[in-house]
């Protein structure tokens, strides 16, 4: 009897067991279907924690080690500034996380109230001890204090409990010591005092993960909303540009750029920095990757023969430009004159191109190249008088006219006929030859002789030195182009006047500067308005002494946008475009500004001019070589130069740098563009 029942009570229990396995089973197959949460995403494969470290195994053979640390309610900085926390937030390989925690107005006010009490009680207590170092210290704390709660009170601030923790990475335990190190060092500079979580690795771990709660006890402390507001990163990391071209790196992001950007009221572009900051490594950069988002021509005015060899690397021509007797040497007429093309009824079915050749403009061009040969040769500045200019105007209207050039573009061609070998006859359009400073002074001479004498006397003479074989004579005749690799100006692109052979002193580099850019604007810009164009104004400050001068970029600047093209002015002191009316309105045109490390006597003008902080100012004045703060319109980033392998063969100026002893390739126009669409010699990084 007992042993049947108790087998009948072991199948009872057995029966019970598989009805409850059946049921949880049906429930299984009931129930709906579920996707991992974010916990469950997070999770790996183990983790492991000491005192001072943890290990994480991250795949079947890989291990992490991370350590987890916060900032010591103690070690914060007495004042902080915006993104006083950049370090943490931009580390490499390295969480942070910020738990805020709002405490209630009243509760706040006295909370507040307690500890001016309390001070209250220290200055009292100091005051009959005679300890005067221990009152003023209690009488400014209990001050801030009174301000804060008054603030509050007036609910214009805030009080917070703060909690700053952060999580480093490393692939070993040697490598994460290193990385605390200088991630220590970092946080230092700002006053910041950092504590390992010893033996609670694991609370601080959790509290850096996106879990939303604070593991880690005793570790917040209290702040007002605008020491709180600061805390947060208010610079981006990235420009809002549709398209662009990478520019540098924000942390382990790419910075895309697009100078031709909807949201930019002007295409022109202004960098800033002393000598070594890296302004040419920057604006090399800007000129090779301008091709990833369609800028297909690049006209570059040369102060130092820095730009040869990636002229050559993007399968351009060099022109050089120095004085010569001999006629073996490149040559510019600054009174070539061009058809101007103008895009009618631009975005619709009937857009069309109409062509026409402006001859007023022109004139007026020519007369302000000669008012700028007289500013540069007298002793005042003086411009032209009334009488020069009526004299000037009336021969040089007479040397375009006598030459049959009208608005008519035809005007300013004629047909050459040419024979080859087998008798074979073709015609080809050429530019009939045009007007030159020698023919301007020889009427200029006849003038003075039949009408005005003394009145011209001046003018002749000036001009003179500026006809062939002369001191400045190197831009009288007709245009001449000598090219090393014969590539035409044409196909070229990327052009580059290298004018280092003329004199850096005197008048001789800014005239080139000046008549190399007024010829490029015909040449170039509005010869071909639906082109993206760029125009590289080198060392800039040499102009600013000419009102003309800047009078010409600031129309190039304000006028770029409907011609599709960028001026790009590079120039070591800001400063000196400060001392001008003239140099300032050329620096108000650009909507996108560079600043490189800058001199102490430089920062003062840049803050004031674009309404910059403070601490904008000891970014650009401490920057390390290659940092960049960017204005672009309305937004303002900071990012790091840093040019590829391949790209700093073409890029380097420092004689003193080694570049990678790699055969030097030219590429053609085609072979460049494919190399840099191609973003694979990018390292990585977000990609457009």
């Amino acid at each position: 009897m007992f042993k049947l029942s108790k087998k009948k009570t072991q199948t009872q229990e057995i029966s019970k067991e598989q009805q409850i396995n059946d049921v949880k089973g049906s429930a299984k197959n009931d129930a709906p279907l579920s996707f991992p949460n974010i916990v469950e995403n997070m999770l790996n494969d183990g983790a492991h924690f000491e005192s001072d470290y943890f290990i994480l195994k991250t795949g079947l053979g890989t291990t992490k080690y991370g350590r987890s640390f916060f900032v010591k309610p103690s070690g914060y900085p007495r004042s902080v500034r915006i993104g006083w926390l950049e370090a943490l937030f931009t580390g490499d390989d390295l969480d942070c996380s910020v738990h805020i925690e709002p405490i209630d107005r009243n509760i706040a006010i006295k909370r507040l109230q307690d500890k001016i009490d309390e001070f209250d009680t220290v200055i009292y207590s100091a005051s009959n001890r005679g300890d005067q170092a221990k009152i003023d210290d209690a009488l400014q704390k209990r001050e801030d204090t009174k301000f804060l709660q008054r603030q509050i009170k007036n609910n214009t601030n805030g009080l917070y409990y703060v909690s700053v923790q952060a999580t480093v990475y490393a692939n070993s335990l040697d490598e994460l010591n290193a990385k605390c190190v200088e991630v220590e060092n970092e946080v230092a500079g700002e006053s910041i005092e950092i504590l390992s979580a010893f033996n609670r690795q694991k609370e601080a771990f959790l509290s850096t993960l996106p879990l939303g709660k604070n593991y880690l006890p005793k570790s917040d402390r209290n702040l007002d909303q605008l020491s709180l507001t600061a805390i947060f990163p208010h610079a981006s990391s990235k420009l809002n540009h549709q398209g662009g071209f990478p520019i540098g790196r924000f942390g382990r992001d790419y910075v895309y750029y697009n100078n031709f950007d909807s949201s930019l009221n002007n295409y022109s572009l202004g960098i800033f920095g002393v000598s070594g900051s890296g302004k040419s490594v920057l604006v090399k950069q800007i000129i090779a990757r301008g091709y990833m988002d369609g800028i297909m021509k690049n006209v570059i005015i040369d102060v130092e023969p820095e730009y040869r060899e990636l002229t050559y690397a993007l399968g351009g021509v060099v022109v050089p430009i120095h004085p010569s007797k001999n006629d073996d040497v490149s040559r510019i007429n600054p009174l070539d004159i061009f058809p101007e093309k103008e895009v009618k009824n631009k975005g619709t079915e009937d857009e069309y191109i109409e062509e026409k050749i402006n001859l007023n403009e022109k004139v007026k061009e020519a007369l302000e190249f000669f008012k700028v040969m007289k500013e540069s040769l007298t002793p005042d500045n003086r411009g032209l008088s009334p009488v020069e200019i009526g004299v000037l105007n009336d021969i040089l209207e007479e040397l375009y006219i006598s030459r049959g050039i009208t608005e008519d573009p035809a005007s300013i061609y004629e047909q050459i006929e040419h024979i080859d070998d087998f008798g074979t006859i073709t015609y080809r359009k050429q530019l009939i030859p045009m007007p030159t400073i020698s023919e301007v002074y020889e009427a200029l001479c006849k003038e003075m002789k039949n009408d005005y004498g003394e009145e011209l006397r001046e003018i002749c003479n000036i001009v003179k030195l500026f006809t062939r074989n002369k001191a400045f004579g190197m831009f009288d005749g007709q245009t001449k182009i000598i090219s090393e690799n014969n590539v035409s100006l044409d196909e070229a692109p990327v052009v580059t006047f290298d004018i280092s052979k003329l004199s850096s002193n005197g008048i001789e580099r800014p005239l080139a500067q000046h008549v190399l850019m007024t010829w490029v604007w015909n040449r170039f810009i509005v010869s071909n308005p639906k082109v993206k164009k760029r125009v590289i104004c080198d060392e800039a400050w040499m102009m600013i002494k000419y009102a003309s001068m800047m009078e010409w970029l600031k129309l190039l600047s304000a006028r770029g946008r409907k011609w599709n093209v960028s001026l790009t002015l590079v120039s070591q002191r800001y400063e000196m475009f400060e001392r001008t009316e003239a140099a300032r309105d050329v620096v108000a045109q650009f909507d996108t500004v560079c600043f490189l490390r800058q001199s102490d006597q430089d920062i003062s003008p840049i803050l004031n001019t674009f309404r910059l902080s403070e601490d904008v100012g000891n970014l650009i004045r401490t920057a390390s070589t290659g940092q960049v703060l960017m204005k672009a319109g309305k937004q303002i980033v900071t990012f790091q130069s840093e040019p590829t392998p391949e790209e700093w063969v073409y890029l380097n100026t420092n004689q003193n740098v080694e570049m990678t002893p790699k055969k030097k390739k030219t590429r053609s126009r085609e072979e460049m563009i494919t190399w840099l669409e191609d973003k694979s010699h990018i390292p990585d990084g977000d990609v457009a």
